[in-house]
């Protein structure tokens, strides 16, 4: 009967019209704060992530700190935005966004992985707002000339799939099948938020052109100058890539030739200020979840160091 039911209501979705995603071009940044504190830790996350991904983390920060979490115009939300997804124009969102909440000032920026890039602009528009950098195993401009072949052709097959995921998803199939959709060592309390999110077509339209836009950020980040001696602090992993986060189906990935590279990005990260700190984790690319207590305790000591 429960089989019966199933196939039921797939024959419903199936000869039902596809949703239509509500676009806008002017849509901002959401964030969600907490704690309190003279300084103002601003937290962005990953490629197909979002404040989700830092909520275990923010939580124990927010004790000590004020601690706000960024959800990227169109991730989490009902719309998504029509604009340019390069570097420059979302860090010119999250700045209106910043203003709205009234954080004009004191800013500690971390960004994780592609948001690495976003912090980064963010810092080289307005740096008389920011304090401090935090880089949790962060996009470099320079991976797509270092890292295998392989990674290039990886994040092509994935713009090309999510064609056909977001005609899925606007049908109500993912819902079927979300057990299918990777969730990178979340909690499982923070599961039912995720899949809400992961089984709507908003969100897949969102990571499609942020992927589509990546070669630009990671080419508008590469002309930045250094950061000269602002605080940075480089969390990086030496397990970065490994078969269960491969972004699509290649055979013989090198993982070994990968994960060296990456972390030699990773230093090389650090020579971007005078002052910098750098911590190693074994953990993966989701180290903000996977590692979050080494993460939390080198944020603080790190805070402590630069008296902030």
């Amino acid at each position: 009967m429960k089989m019966l039911k199933f196939l039921l209501a797939l024959l419903i979705i199936s000869c039902s019209a596809p949703r239509e995603i509500a676009k806008r071009n002017d849509l901002l940044p959401h964030l969600s704060c907490m704690g309190e504190g003279g300084y103002t830790i601003v937290m962005d996350a990953g490629l197909g992530n979002w404040s989700l991904f830092y909520k275990p983390l923010a939580g124990k920060l927010s004790e000590d700190y004020r601690v706000c979490l960024i959800d990227r115009a169109g991730y989490a939300m009902s719309s998504v935005t029509t604009r340019a997804r390069d570097a420059k124009t979302i860090a010119k969102e999250m700045n209106k966004a910043f203003m709205e909440q009234g954080i004009t000032s004191n800013i500690i920026l971390v960004g994780h992985s592609i948001g690495g890039l976003y912090v980064r602009m963010y810092q080289a528009l307005y740096p008389e707002k920011v304090k401090a950098l935090i880089l949790l195993d962060a996009a470099s401009p320079d991976q797509f000339r270092q890292l295998p072949k392989e990674f290039e052709e990886l994040k092509d097959n994935q713009v090309k799939s999510l064609d056909k995921i977001i005609k899925l998803a606007q049908k109500g199939y993912l819902k079927y099948s979300k057990r299918q959709i990777p969730t990178f060592s979340l909690p499982e309390s923070l599961l039912s938020a995720y899949y809400e999110v992961v089984t709507q077509p908003e969100y897949y339209f969102t990571v499609q052109k942020e992927t589509e836009w990546f070669e630009e950020s990671l080419r508008q980040v590469g002309e930045l100058q250094g950061l000269g001696s602002l605080p940075l602090l480089v969390i990086a992993s030496e397990n970065s890539m490994n078969e269960h986060l491969l972004p699509g189906r290649i055979e013989n990935y090198p993982f070994e030739e990968h994960n060296r590279i990456w972390l030699g990005l990773q230093r090389a990260l650090c020579d971007l200020s005078e002052n910098s700190t750098f911590v190693l984790s074994k953990k993966d690319h989701y180290l903000n979840v996977t590692d979050s207590d080494l993460v939390y305790a080198s944020i603080v000591q790190f805070l402590k160091d630069n008296r902030l």
